[in-house]
């Protein structure tokens, strides 16, 4: 009777990744620490040989828990030949957050063994990608209001060092960064960090973080609840004004960034309820991809896109806006379609305008995502999808909002949207930046 493992290496690691295709157990990425192949380890614990032949694909990427019991496993596999199969570890941080914690929590938030692995990753000699995700929803349901609400005024640098050494939540933070900030052999490329943003950190960005190719900040949103939003929070807002402070500064070495807000906390305005991103034209020199999600376009982004315009390559803009200078409440009928744009307030046509004169030499693609955004057209909401013309024109619109200033909520303008579909004015600026890029495009043709 034939058998699977008469096969030959090559045709059974093609029925394996055939498997994988459809295990959806396996998917992985950077929102989820679960990828778990079901059928791949199943299949390797039938034999010898399978579990030699597939452990390359089973520890390409593992998980670790703040636990002293994860430590001890993932210690276990740096002892072992499996140690160059992994190219991802995914740690995901657990820990309360009450006050006046004794010296037991603290040590069980941040373990010996698990600080062990953190701090010589070095052992892992094809680790490519560090994921760190510090879970709050798990952690702050009984403890939120107590953690997140006492204070609204910025901690100075002594209280940040005694509220680490006081709460669990606060010192697995600051241990985690001490951990991966202290390597000196670590040559993972590509750091993502997960969080919802908390009071400060007393740990900055290391020279150490200067081996990164690739950075990641991902806001894990958090709402006070009853409605409000995660930017309702003060810590919210100050610790992303401190991104700079934290990583930005210390990333000298990344071309690939991703900073990313959230629909209950989308970042880079200034106000009640916003934060500003403080990305400065001297930050990440090298960088060739960036990419932004839940973010208001400012005219200082504007001022870094143009300082990076030798090497920036790739721009990526998802579920970004411009402000809506009227007010979302105003209907299509309220719009002049002449009436021209506040000078002090970005649009989507000054923003690209703007950045097309810059002649980014090096920028080749551009996206914004999605193309699909709210419309107001005879006083009922429609929606524009990819492609979608408007009389023959083959316009698109580009989204404008504004921060509710109660609840923080994202409210999309549907008359604003509308209105500026019809000027055209954004899709003129659109155009101007896309032949900058099939300029760029045709000259590197011509040079190959």
């Amino acid at each position: 009777m034939p058998c699977l493992a008469d096969l030959s290496q090559e045709l059974v690691l093609q029925i394996v990744h055939f498997l994988m295709r459809f295990d959806k157990s396996y998917e992985w990425n950077s929102h989820d620490s679960s990828g778990e192949a079901q059928a791949i380890t199943s299949l390797s614990r039938t034999s010898t040989f399978f579990y030699k032949l597939l452990s390359p694909v089973l520890f390409r990427h593992i998980v670790l828990h703040n636990t002293q019991k994860s430590g001890n496993s993932v210690q276990y596999l740096a002892k072992s030949s499996q140690r160059t199969s992994v190219k991802t570890l995914y740690f995901e941080g657990v820990a309360t957050a009450s006050e006046n914690q004794d010296n037991d929590d603290i040590r069980r938030a941040f373990p010996s063994s698990v600080e062990t692995v953190m701090s010589n990753l070095a052992v892992f000699p094809n680790l490519e990608t560090l994921i760190l995700h510090f879970d709050l929803e798990k952690v702050h349901e009984d403890h939120f209001e107590d953690f997140f609400l006492q204070d609204d005024e910025e901690e100075t640098e002594g209280q940040t060092r005694e509220a680490e050494a006081k709460q669990a939540w606060r010192a697995l933070q600051k241990q985690t960064f001490e951990a991966i900030t202290s390597m000196d052999s670590n040559k993972c490329r590509e750091l993502v960090v997960k969080i919802c943003p908390l009071k400060p950190m007393s740990v900055f960005g290391s020279k150490k973080m200067n081996q990164l190719e690739s950075f990641s900040f991902e806001i894990y949103a958090q709402g006070e609840g009853a409605g409000w939003c995660t930017n309702t929070l003060f810590c919210f807002r100050h610790y992303v004004e401190k991104l700079d402070h934290y990583f930005l500064d210390a990333l000298t070495n990344v071309t690939r960034l991703t900073i990313s807000g959230h629909e209950d906390g989308p970042v880079g305005l200034t106000g009640m309820y916003d934060a500003l991103v403080p990305l400065k034209p001297e930050h990440v020199p090298k960088l060739r991809e960036l990419e932004m999600r839940w973010y208001f376009i400012q005219e200082t982004f504007v001022d870094f896109l143009k300082a990076h315009s030798a090497t920036l390559e790739r721009l990526t803009l998802s579920n970004c806006f411009c402000t809506d200078p009227w007010g979302i409440l105003r209907t299509v009928d309220d719009w002049d379609v002449n009436e021209p744009f506040p000078e002090d307030v970005p649009s989507w046509h000054r923003f690209f305008h703007t950045y097309a004169a810059s002649k980014p030499s090096a920028l080749r693609y551009v996206t914004v995502v999605p193309k699909t955004f709210a419309l107001q057209r005879d006083a009922e909401m429609v929606w524009v999808q990819k492609n979608w013309e408007d009389r023959g024109k083959g316009r698109r619109a580009f989204a404008y909002a504004e921060i509710d200033d109660k609840y923080g909520v994202l409210m999309e303008s549907e008359g604003g949207n509308t209105w500026a579909l019809q000027r055209a004015q954004d899709m003129e600026g659109w155009e101007e930046l896309m032949d900058v890029v099939r300029a760029n495009k045709e000259k590197l043709a011509g040079q190959v």
